[in-house]
């Protein structure tokens, strides 16, 4: 993993092929910029040839899987050199890819991970391709505080996320990274993360809706071939 800063725009580039960054923290923030903006910044820095991001709905739809609309939840790259990202502010962000170049990326709040975005991937075509996923940064099991209506709801949904709370002094904590990777390596993927890339108690390089309310910008966890 290494730093990159260009004019105040900050970026940990924590894998190399695909190329993985996440925005961090800086005088310049490059989740600010507009969709436009943000191509040219990559094409100019980085000499990819496009750039996508979404407008996340805390859904399960993915685009390039029969979807091609802008609101969207993940993404199958189409092409390479072709850079996609996903928008977090306490979300977990997961990039997967495969031995021959195959690239995709899920938005993975509690909802949509509730509702099977993670299955839908994986078992589609393309998601059988897989085989490697990284966790970006998102909000850790110390500070995810969860109600009874969240629980119920993945029961409803046939997923029993007990053995991932803890209860400490009548408050529940939801470990949602240890739950998404358990259903990840499942399917026999390898997960790699950093371990100490919580959004929230990392307030120095990452935004979080639940530390800041209104006020939060987002994290912008982006990939290519």
């Amino acid at each position: 993993m290494k730093e990159l800063n260009f004019n105040g725009y900050r970026f940990l580039q924590v894998h190399q092929n695909p190329k993985i960054l996440v925005s961090i923290k800086g005088d310049n923030h490059f989740c600010s910029l507009g969709s436009l903006a943000k191509e040219g910044f990559l094409k100019d820095k980085f000499q990819i040839n496009s750039y996508h991001d979404f407008n996340q709905t805390h859904g399960v739809d993915i685009y390039g899987l029969n979807y091609h609309e802008v609101e969207a939840d993940g993404f199958i790259a189409a092409e390479k050199n072709s850079a996609y990202g996903i928008k977090t502010a306490d979300c977990l962000p997961i990039i997967f890819w495969g031995e021959n170049n195959e690239l995709s990326g899920l938005h993975c709040g509690w909802r949509g991970v509730a509702h099977g975005i993670i299955d839908r991937l994986l078992t589609s075509q393309h998601g059988k391709k897989m085989g490697y996923a990284y966790f970006g940064p998102s909000i850790s099991k110390n500070f995810f505080e969860v109600k009874d209506d969240l629980i119920e709801e993945y029961l409803e949904n046939s997923f029993d996320i007990t053995p991932f709370i803890n209860t400490i002094d009548t408050k529940k904590y939801f470990d949602l990274r240890a739950f998404c990777r358990e259903q990840i390596a499942s399917y026999g993927l390898k997960v790699l993360e950093l371990k100490d890339h919580c959004s929230y108690q990392n307030e120095e390089l990452f935004f979080s809706w639940r530390r800041d309310k209104e006020k939060s910008l987002r994290n912008i966890c982006f990939a290519w071939f």
